[in-house]
């Protein structure tokens, strides 16, 4: 992940977006509010946030000449007694975890059953944490489980980052039961841990605090619908955009057709809750790159996912759709979706 986010950092159209950790590192060690997941469509900066998360908090990393250059470094806030202290906290926090990383979209072929994929994190997380720590001994047989003797035996509290958490849920290799498992899993994983210092998960379906057998209530949780917290953060703002425009006629001076109109007549897609236009980072970056007006987002999903969706009957979204199709209307009110009702 450290690679991952140095590369986004080379790019001609790298916007800014660190002061999510300055909102972040208030949130370290506050048990009712150390867990957040936030979920987003897809190309809208999930990954490379969690990529810059882990660059910036994680043992090992000498990340200080990266972020220093960043407005994460200078502190956020328009009080000056305030800024200090996240500036305080900028450096208290920078380095100092060890920090879990799940990609549950990643290398998924691998794996005919669930008990595969856990088994093989925790064969992979001591085969880590011993290499770290020679003459230590990670015995336990769920990661879980290391991690509470760890912390038991240490006081090593971890940042965890999960990315892509709703991939095992659309995925037809996994079984209704094997689903249902790895809602417990996660469960297990996060809800009053000790060992957890702060979590973030991200992911494009929302969760729900109502599923009839296993429970995610421990995040706070905020979706395309419903947040005023962190919306900046994913996808780009107006300003960002055209203030891209103007970088773009510095870098591309032969090569300057787009206007920020012509952004935003197509990717201007989603606005905040406070009205504010969210555009498609994706679409845009290439756009000005190529300096063409092009759909770039028709390959970032795949069907069989809405497949799922229905089958599942999501919300009782399976009857709508046969509604639709036979030519009928059907009002909705689009707040909370999420992935209920799927088990």
């Amino acid at each position: 992940m450290y690679g991952k986010f140095k590369g986004l950092l080379n790019q001609d159209f790298f916007v800014d977006k660190s002061n999510i950790i300055n909102d972040f590192n208030k949130l370290i060690g506050k048990d009712s509010h150390k867990n957040v997941c936030i979920t987003k469509p897809r190309r809208f900066g999930k990954t490379s946030i969690a990529a810059m998360l882990t660059t910036y908090y994680s043992k090992g990393i000498d990340s200080q000449k990266i972020f220093d250059k960043l407005k994460v470094s200078k502190g956020k806030s328009s009080d000056e007694t305030e800024k200090k202290k996240e500036i305080e906290q900028y450096r208290e926090f920078q380095g100092k975890y060890h920090t879990l990383y799940f990609d549950f979209s990643s290398e998924l072929y691998k794996y005919n059953t669930l008990k595969a994929l856990l088994d093989d994190i925790n064969k992979m997380f001591k085969e880590d944490y011993e290499k770290l720590y020679p003459g230590t001994e990670v015995s336990c047989d769920s990661i879980v489980k290391n991690l509470e003797k760890i912390y038991d035996e240490t006081g090593e509290s971890f940042i965890i980052i999960i990315d892509e958490w709703d991939s095992i849920i659309f995925n037809n290799k996994f079984t209704p039961d094997e689903k249902v498992q790895y809602l417990g899993f996660l469960k297990s994983l996060i809800k009053d841990q000790g060992y957890s210092a702060f979590a973030y998960m991200t992911g494009i379906l929302p969760i729900t605090k109502e599923f009839s057998q296993s429970t995610l209530n421990c995040f706070d949780e905020y979706s395309m619908l419903n947040d005023d917290e962190y919306y900046q953060y994913f996808g780009f703002t107006e300003q960002e955009v055209r203030d891209l425009c103007k970088k773009k006629k510095k870098i591309k001076k032969n090569n300057n057709k787009i206007k920020y109109k012509d952004l935003e007549n197509w990717y201007n897609g989603y606005k905040a809750y406070n009205g504010e236009k969210i555009f498609n980072p994706w679409s845009v970056c290439h756009a000005l790159d190529n300096d063409i007006i092009e759909n770039y987002w028709n390959d970032t999903g795949r069907f069989d996912e809405l497949v799922n969706i229905i089958n599942f009957n999501i919300l009782g979204v399976k009857k709508d759709i046969l509604k639709l199709i036979k030519g009928k209307k059907k009002k909705i009110e689009l707040e909370n979706f999420g992935a209920e009702n799927i088990l």
